[in-house]
């Protein structure tokens, strides 16, 4: 079987030491898709005066490629981005694990463009965003994301009988259809009707909207995490999101009800 060089933009999205010497790496990159890599060699020194392999930096990553290998081969890999500020912020970098434990959870190993920027432009957005607005940033690019994977919510009418659900109707989610329930259709569903104001703000936020404001940033939180587990995850939920999920209670603590970074708009994502 032949071997190939390839030299392809990527994201390094985890790290495994293999021995003293070596790592196992994963990136997400825009010509190959997910791939395993053996980087020989890279623990020793400071990657032989090269910039360190931070989790989440991105550069051209050069591997020697057999497709019946699991793992290919690490050449070198050319850092424009480091990484380092996601690292500095606890955050910060748990709220750019979601988004790479969702490519490493559910991606393909075939390439995919609109994933690979999606990916780059959400931790871009992570790395510069206020502080106050890295929860709102994770909803917006967590969301585009999982649409991306095939799993988009579908809110502009019930699921079941495909009437359009008006702004001032109490409905419910449906995590097994993949979208909303008009009370009409609800009626056999256990659980409790909802505002549809969660929802309009769901909307507005797949729309790329960004004057709309979301009161409610932890039952956002909280949709995104159940509808992942559902649809993606299977019966295990993303490590990464109960520990962002358990960082934004306990930050909220430090903040008086006037203060209090739940209420959010598009405005606070740059």
């Amino acid at each position: 079987m032949i071997m190939s060089v390839v030299t392809t933009p990527s994201v390094l999205l985890r790290s495994f030491n293999y021995s003293e010497t070596s790592q196992i790496l994963r990136f997400y990159t825009l010509d190959l898709g997910l791939i395993g890599v053996m980087a020989k060699g890279v623990r020793r020194g400071s990657f032989q005066g090269r910039s360190s392999l931070n989790t989440f930096s991105r550069g051209d990553l050069t591997v020697y490629v057999k497709s019946t290998r699991d793992l290919q081969t690490f050449k070198e890999f050319n850092i424009r981005e480091g990484g380092q500020s996601l690292g500095r912020d606890v955050l910060r970098f748990t709220a750019a694990s979601v988004l790479a434990e969702l490519v490493l959870t559910h991606a393909e190993s075939e390439p995919g463009r609109e994933i690979f920027e999606c990916l780059t432009k959400g931790l871009k957005k992570l790395e510069n965003v206020e502080s106050e607005g890295v929860g709102l940033s994770l909803l917006s690019e967590g969301w585009l994301l999982v649409s991306l994977l095939g799993y988009k919510p579908q809110l502009d009418a019930c699921v079941k009988c495909k009437d359009r659900i008006g702004t001032t109707e109490r409905v419910q989610f449906d995590f097994e259809y993949g979208g909303i329930v008009c009370s009409n259709c609800s009626n056999n569903m256990s659980g409790s009707l909802e505002d549809c104001s969660l929802f309009e703000e769901l909307r507005a936020l797949l729309n790329g909207s960004r004057e709309t404001p979301v009161r409610d940033i932890r039952s956002h939180l909280q949709l995104l995490n159940d509808f992942t587990l559902y649809h993606i995850t299977g019966s295990k939920g993303l490590r990464s999101f109960r520990f962002f999920t358990s960082l934004m209670s306990f930050e909220s603590r430090s903040f008086s009800n006037d203060d209090d970074p739940g209420f959010l708009t598009g405005e606070d994502i740059e």
